[in-house]
């Protein structure tokens, strides 16, 4: 059998993109384009050049042009659509963290050795089970009207997709399912021990914060 189109939107990565991936991920659509995010860095460059260093060199991205932003890009990227970023503090669990506004997370993983890049990976949580149609092989590159003499009225099998939450890693082959909030606490403790980690909610702009964000 061949899957077609998942209906989870899922980037994979490409150059150091993981924060455009991310952000499309997470909500789901081509929002953001690398030239989004180059306009952006180079905003925040211009906005505050004396952050730059002796060498001028724009603190916000790769100076190559290959990507590689920082929270500020993320967080001027979100608010133009109307979102805004918290961070859980890591001081506290992440069973404290309310995830009732998010509208879904991003994980910043920090690189732990020189030469070892840091990366962003987008989780979402879906509400209901989702489902695409799966073509058999022996109907691929048929005409429509071929497959649907052989197979009537009820054309494809579909393939379902939990409820729940879902992993949408850029460097991910496909989405993987998390499972439920305890399920998700539990992926994320083990991802902060292996790694050092910051969690981040995507909230509407003015959304209450709780006393285990901090922004």
């Amino acid at each position: 059998m061949k899957l077609r189109d998942s209906p989870i939107y899922h980037e994979k990565q490409s150059f150091w993109l993981c924060a455009k991936h991310s952000l499309n991920n997470v909500l789901q659509q081509e929002l953001y384009t690398h030239t989004d995010l180059e306009r952006i860095a180079k905003y925040l460059h211009e906005l505050h050049p004396e952050q730059t260093g002796w060498l001028k060199f724009n603190s916000h991205k790769n100076f190559l042009g290959f990507g590689d932003y920082d929270v500020n890009v993320i967080t001027s990227a979100l608010q133009e659509h109307g979102y805004d970023l918290l961070w859980h503090d890591n001081r506290s669990d992440i069973e404290e963290a309310d995830l009732g506004n998010s509208v879904g997370l991003i994980v910043h993983i920090q690189p732990d050795w020189f030469f070892r890049r840091g990366h962003w990976f987008a989780v979402k949580h879906f509400n209901q089970v989702l489902t695409t149609p799966v073509v058999p092989v022996t109907y691929v590159g048929q005409p429509r009207a071929a497959r649907s003499s052989e197979r009537g009225s009820h054309e494809y099998d579909t393939k379902s997709f939990e409820p729940g939450f879902w992993n949408l890693d850029s460097r991910l082959v496909h989405p993987e399912h998390i499972g439920d909030r305890d399920e998700l606490n539990v992926f994320l403790r083990q991802l902060s021990k292996r790694n050092r980690v910051h969690v981040l909610l995507i909230v509407p702009l003015n959304a209450p914060s709780t006393a285990s964000l901090s922004s």
